[in-house]
């Protein structure tokens, strides 16, 4: 199969696909006692406009960049979950990688083709997207890194869960720093006992200071050190 084709076709799929798990959702009777009658009937044509206009974004950037290898079964599981069970993470990272990423990057053909992923190669040769990599959903700035692939198999694996995870571990992580930082922390570090009054992350973390606990500490972040790339 030519990447032609298996561009044409994930465009194609990427249309179609969360248009139609977004019409199906509109349509669930659960909307009944939620919203007004009026609301409950505009749900489907709101979920018609959405879908198709997230579906063709996401499809012609996937597709121009060929980024799912679709001569092989995994290629094509990954563009089925991303579309699907993964559909809010890959949604969340399109639109807010393609907000923030363009500003320090440009999407690299060569690190996203067949990589089942939308992938940034930084413009400069330092700062972001070279000492602190991301990636939100399915879309990525800076390359593979130690880590970045295991994020992407985290978000398929948790689905719908991934994104209240990562905002509730950093809503613990960064109350934990905080109470620390202003309590016994504080008061060891005033009587020489620390360095620091805040906890500080390893020196292996992507992140350092103040914050860098509160990102190292989080559960996907501790797996993913410890995993590495999937």
């Amino acid at each position: 199969m030519s990447k032609t084709v298996q561009g044409l076709l994930t465009f194609l799929i990427s249309l179609v696909v969360p248009t139609a798990m977004l019409l199906i959702i509109s349509v669930l009777p659960v909307w009944q006692g939620v919203f007004s009658p009026q609301t409950v009937s505009e749900l489907p044509k709101v979920a018609l406009i959405v879908g198709g206009g997230f579906g063709l974004l996401y499809g012609l950037e996937a597709g121009i960049l060929c980024i799912y290898d679709l001569e092989t079964a995994v290629g094509w599981v990954e563009l089925f979950v991303d579309l699907t069970w993964s559909l809010p993470n890959t949604v969340a990272g399109f639109v807010l990688g393609n907000i923030i990423y363009i500003l320090f990057g440009s999407p690299s053909r060569t690190d996203s083709e067949g990589k089942a992923w939308i992938s940034f190669q930084p413009r400069s040769s330092t700062g972001f997207g070279h000492s602190v990599l991301q990636t939100i959903g399915t879309v990525n700035l800076g390359g593979a890194g130690q880590h970045e692939r295991m994020h992407l198999l985290q978000a398929r694996v948790l689905g719908p869960g991934y994104i209240p995870l990562v905002i509730a571990s950093y809503a613990v992580t960064f109350t934990l720093q905080v109470v620390w930082t202003l309590t016994l922390g504080g008061l060891l570090a005033l009587t020489g006992v620390r360095n620091k009054a805040y906890f500080e992350p390893p020196s292996h973390s992507a992140v350092g200071g103040f914050f860098g606990w509160i990102y190292y500490a989080t559960p996907i972040e501790l797996f993913a050190y410890a995993t590495g790339n999937p």
